[in-house]
């Protein structure tokens, strides 16, 4: 498997990827031309991303998965057009010390780190990161490309639309939803929707 991006959470993914079974990091690739050539995590850096993608057609790797974070959000979807666009298959990686509902569905791509529960009937999309201690109780949705920091709660049918950014445990209270792109400060609690774009923060969570 490839990882498009080297920094800190494309070695976290890295790490979770190693303790799922059957699934071994081949490479990184990365923008950064400091780390082209070099050993991240004692595993090549392969150069930028269109570089690195060309070793698919010679057999190098036979899947790949977004490993930029936080850092930079809106080349999380620009990153995995790429992706479907050169044909590399994205697994589904789900750490085994998680707790999925059976009645859940979670998209490919996507990664879910230790001490996450995914309760029942949650639909989640493609290319989602949910950190560790996520926790989202049932009938919630959570679409293609969000971002869920560490310990963030959605209380039950919650609603996270493309893109949005959770910060490290946020709450989202029951039935509320949180609109395409927008961002939701560490710490906030949700109660009423938050429009598309929109940051908001505090206890309640208000726009900035």
């Amino acid at each position: 498997m490839l990882i498009l991006g080297a920094g800190a959470h494309g070695q976290a993914l890295a790490d979770l990827v190693a303790e799922t079974a059957g699934i071994e990091v081949t490479g990184f690739s990365d923008a950064s031309p400091a780390l082209r050539g070099r050993r991240v995590l004692d595993r090549p850096v392969l150069g930028d991303d269109a570089a690195a993608l060309e070793e698919f057609g010679r057999g190098g790797f036979d899947a790949g998965l977004v490993g930029v974070g936080n850092t930079a959000l809106p080349a999380r979807h620009r990153l995995w057009e790429l992706l479907e666009r050169v044909g590399v298959p994205a697994p589904l990686v789900i750490h085994p010390r998680a707790t999925v509902a059976a009645s859940a569905s979670l998209g490919v791509g996507t990664a879910v780190f230790a001490g996450s529960v995914i309760g029942a009937r949650v639909r989640v999309g493609r290319n989602v990161v949910l950190y560790s201690g996520v926790i989202a109780e049932h009938d919630s949705v959570i679409e293609d490309h969000a971002y869920l920091s560490p310990g963030v709660v959605l209380s039950g049918s919650v609603t996270i639309r493309e893109g949005a950014f959770l910060g490290a445990g946020a709450v989202v209270l029951p039935g509320v939803e949180v609109g395409a792109g927008a961002v939701v400060a560490a710490g906030a609690v949700v109660t009423q929707a938050v429009p598309p774009g929109r940051t908001v923060a505090g206890v309640p969570a208000r726009p900035l």
